[in-house]
């Protein structure tokens, strides 16, 4: 009985005391902050026509159908062209500072934006792989992602060695960061722009919120109790989403590879064959041939 209280202990402690998977976490962050980012890129010259206002899902319709599901996006603010532009530009910019790891929580919240900005605009262009995208895009806001293999590890290193050496160290770009979101975010929600869904705009807030409050307690003691507590809480947040992310990419697969083959379809290969012959599927034509 005293081993299993025992592992209990060790676990909850595990589980509270740190974040875990920093390296597995950094991986998910800059793999699906290039495949973004890639996909922006590669459609740069049709984005009118796939999520702006020169597609064939027009805005009125996306209007009625949001009304509808209560999808959260950005686009439904102005269907003018300039406006697009500057949504297209900033998930693209968000997409690089991700990748890269520049101030990580800020960037991922306005990734986030971006995709579900662009995803829900025309729901009908996307496939399976967009709707992962979609939902690792949320995930990882609730991650410590930025551990490692970042530009804000690498300042955190700096500060910590500074700090050793005496010097003080000061954060302006944080601070005006924050306030200037802070300041938009108020600005849209007094406009009644987030009104819908509450998922979304509750995320946002609620980000928002502990960014400032992390900043509040970060200037006191190391080792404090507000300190220690928003630590707890951000460990298990963090790991509580890495879990999650773990169990969704598991039950896709799984799922998809289980019914695949029951289908007689995938079973005499048709499935596989059609695929291989689509100008879409084959960027090794004399391979796809091979195989198919």
């Amino acid at each position: 009985m005293n081993g299993i209280v025992l592992s209990v202990s060790r676990s909850i402690a595990r589980v509270t005391g740190a974040a875990l998977g920093p390296y597995q976490t950094a991986v998910v962050r800059i793999g699906f902050a290039a495949t973004w980012l890639l996909f922006l890129l590669r459609e740069l010259p049709h984005r009118h026509e796939l999520y702006g206002p020169d597609g064939p899902w027009g805005h009125d319709l996306a209007e009625q159908l949001i009304a509808d599901n209560g999808a959260f996006t950005v686009l439904m603010w102005s269907d003018g062209r300039a406006w697009f532009e500057i949504v297209y530009a900033v998930a693209v910019l968000s997409s690089v500072l991700l990748l890269l790891g520049w101030r990580t929580r800020t960037m991922s919240v306005l990734f986030m934006v971006g995709v579900l900005s662009l995803q829900n605009r025309s729901v009908f262009m996307g496939d399976g792989g967009d709707n992962v995208v979609h939902l690792m895009s949320i995930y990882l806001v609730l991650t410590r992602c930025g551990q490692v293999w970042s530009l804000d590890a690498r300042r955190a290193r700096r500060a910590a060695a500074a700090r050793a050496r005496g010097e003080r160290v000061v954060d302006r770009v944080g601070p005006v960061l924050w306030s200037a979101l802070g300041f938009g975010l108020v600005a849209v929600t007094s406009a009644g722009l987030l009104d819908g869904d509450w998922f979304v705009p509750a995320l946002l807030w609620a980000v928002w919120i502990s960014l400032g409050l992390w900043w509040v307690v970060g200037r006191g003691p190391e080792g404090g109790q507000p300190r220690i507590l928003l630590d707890v809480v951000t460990h298990v947040v963090h790991n509580g989403a890495l879990v999650v992310i773990m169990a969704e990419a598991c039950l896709i697969y799984a799922t998809a590879g289980w019914y695949k083959i029951q289908g007689s379809r995938w079973q005499d290969g048709t499935a596989v064959y059609y695929p291989l012959n689509l100008d879409y599927f084959t960027p090794w034509p004399a391979l796809s041939d091979a195989l198919a």
